[in-house]
């Protein structure tokens, strides 16, 4: 069975929208950010304060971790309940997706497809978002939602006030312990511990959203598994794609089995249904890609590395890393076998030393 045109356009096209919410949900940490830089100075702006004996820098240190343990608080308190909302919205996504994908079914073949997809309810998909673990890979491989969030402003706050006591230690003046937390206006505040934050809370709330959303669009669809029967992984067809994501491109996997996006933080990739009436579609479907020549639409049957053959080697190059694009282009490898060899069966990357043992001919033929 092959993915049916409207269904993988409409899971692209959906991605790419899901690449602006992240966006938009990054966005509102900003208010959050100042009131951390703000706050903290408050706290520091004591001349005298790297004059204040061990007990009372301590008492200092827990009331500013008292402080960022708040405004943390709030921010994930709001993230949480924004995610139900997008938990809720991608769960109705999915349906609407398959209803939709049956009615073009009947339009296109003049076969009546009579479905109706069900709608799991609304403790299911919370339960799914909350109780199925993180599918990245890494240290945060198998936490739940909760955990991750919370595990990441528990770094955040200790980031900052160890600096903070490590300035004390060494005998800081106030003005380089501040600085140390902004960063320098030379730098446009870019070198501190607070720009880390930043940061961090861009892959966190991204990577939150990309699991909430796959979660929820996959309760549905075990919800419907009379009719959808597989999944297939789709990637973004550029040179931002990890290894593991290109090689994930275009396989498929159980519905109710096999890893979801994010496989890693800050993934972008998703996943399209294989339903049982996909085969009264005709092909023809599309995804984007932007390549050397910049953006164009390509057949939606091509894989990341078939698409990646089609590229010029300075792209091959910035995709891949030179070493493993040279045996891609001349180690005489299919696009499929090269895939084939670059995750292990966890999914984690390979060396070049690892696939150097599966395909010894291979490197010879590339000369590496």
């Amino acid at each position: 069975m092959a993915a049916n045109p409207a269904l993988f356009d409409a899971t692209v096209r959906h991605a790419v929208l899901l690449e602006q919410l992240k966006a938009n949900e990054v966005a509102k940490f900003a208010p959050f950010l100042k009131e951390l830089d703000r706050k903290i100075r408050a706290k520091l702006s004591d001349p005298d304060i790297t004059e204040y004996n061990r007990k009372r820098q301590e008492k200092l240190l827990d009331q500013i971790d008292s402080i960022l343990l708040a405004i943390f608080g709030r921010f994930t308190d709001q993230l949480q309940l924004d995610l139900v909302d997008l938990a809720m919205y991608e769960a109705q996504f999915e349906a609407s997706s398959l209803n939709n994908a049956a009615a073009v079914a009947t339009a296109d073949t003049a076969v009546a497809v009579t479905f109706e997809a069900v709608l799991p309810g609304a403790a299911a998909i919370k339960a799914a978002i909350t109780t199925n673990p993180l599918s990245v890979r890494g240290v945060d491989g198998g936490k739940l939602l909760e955990a991750f969030i919370e595990g990441w402003t528990q770094t955040e706050r200790q980031r900052v006030v160890g600096a903070i006591r490590q300035g004390f230690f060494e005998g800081q003046t106030t003005t380089q312990i501040i600085q140390a937390i902004r960063g320098t206006k030379a730098q446009q505040y870019k070198d501190g511990i607070l720009a880390v934050t930043d940061r961090n809370a861009s892959a966190v709330v991204r990577t939150a959203v990309q699991h909430v959303a796959s979660q929820a669009r996959m309760e549905t669809l075990k919800a419907n598994s009379d009719v959808v029967k597989e999944v297939e992984w789709v990637s973004t067809l550029d040179s931002r794609t990890t290894i593991t994501c290109k090689t994930l491109d275009g396989q498929r996997f159980p519905v109710d089995s096999g890893p979801r996006p994010p496989i890693h933080i800050n993934c972008r990739s998703t996943v399209v249904p294989i339903t049982k009436f996909s085969k009264l579609f005709s092909q023809g479907a599309t995804r984007a890609s932007k390549g050397a020549d910049g953006g164009k639409q390509v057949s939606a049957s091509l894989s990341y590395y078939e698409w990646l053959k089609t590229q010029p080697a300075s792209f091959q190059d910035q995709a891949l890393g030179v070493a493993r694009a040279k045996l891609f282009r001349d180690g005489g490898l299919s696009a499929e076998r090269f895939a084939q060899m670059q995750l292990d069966r966890n999914f984690s990357p390979l060396t070049l030393e690892e696939i150097r043992q599966l395909e010894p001919l291979a490197f010879e033929r590339a000369g590496i």
